[in-house]
């Protein structure tokens, strides 16, 4: 396994979560233990954890993004996501 700290790894960790890499393939790509890995994400005081987060908030940024620019140019798809992303926007609150 390698045996760089996590918290030395924040932009390769960024990097995949772009990439829309699963937690357990992510591990692997690090060469950590996923359990060392999901430990990490679990402490929300981690700079490990906090990367990831705002990655994955990025992604999805991008991604309801498109979804309404499609979703204005009629597909009827789009529209459904957009309005799931509205209902958990109002469930958030």
């Amino acid at each position: 396994m390698n045996e760089t700290p996590l918290s030395e790894r924040v932009q390769e960790i960024r990097d995949l979560v772009a990439l829309l890499t699963p937690i357990s393939d992510m591990a692997l790509l690090l060469g950590v233990h996923e359990r060392t890995l999901r430990d990490e994400l679990d402490d929300l005081s981690s700079p490990v954890s906090q990367a990831y987060r705002e990655a994955k908030a990025q992604v999805a940024l991008k991604l309801r993004t498109r979804d309404i620019e499609l979703a204005e140019a009629g597909s009827t798809t789009a529209a459904e996501n957009v309005s799931s992303y509205y209902r958990q926007m109002l469930r958030d609150e």
